[in-house]
């Protein structure tokens, strides 16, 4: 709950950042016919069993994955644990260099993603032993 509520402390989003934001939502089809420009911070939550290329971007024709729908906003990995270790390797260079390189044989193209990670686990038994 709380990590939901972050995007909404967080400052609006410039005119500028509205706009790269709709841009990118709308190259991967995400945009509604009701709301011409994204105002509000991104808040996505892909649940523990998403693919690589659903988490970074992919396809024939390389489309935004879910680090790019959270640019400018929050990417939130509920139950980080159970992601795939492999998947979460992924993460590191967008995580560093703010944007994501997708190289297909049709197309390379490259996406930004500046967002704030946040994850949450349950505390290990071991922990919970320690502190009993």
């Amino acid at each position: 709950m709380i990590a939901k509520r972050i995007p909404t402390i967080l400052p609006d989003l410039t005119f500028e950042e509205a706009l790269e934001v709709t841009k990118i939502h709308s190259v991967a089809g995400k945009l509604s016919k009701n709301t011409p420009i994204v105002t509000i911070r991104p808040f996505r939550s892909p649940h523990h069993t998403v693919s690589p290329s659903s988490l970074v971007g992919g396809g024939k024709v390389p489309k935004p994955g879910e680090i790019s729908l959270a640019h400018y906003g929050l990417l939130f990995l509920d139950e980080l644990p159970e992601f795939n270790k492999n998947t979460l390797e992924l993460l590191r260079g967008p995580l560093e260099d703010k944007t994501i390189s997708i190289s297909r044989v049709n197309a390379s193209l490259t996406y930004p993603c500046n967002f704030m990670f946040v994850a949450s686990m349950n505390p290990c038994r071991m922990w919970l032993l320690w502190f009993k």
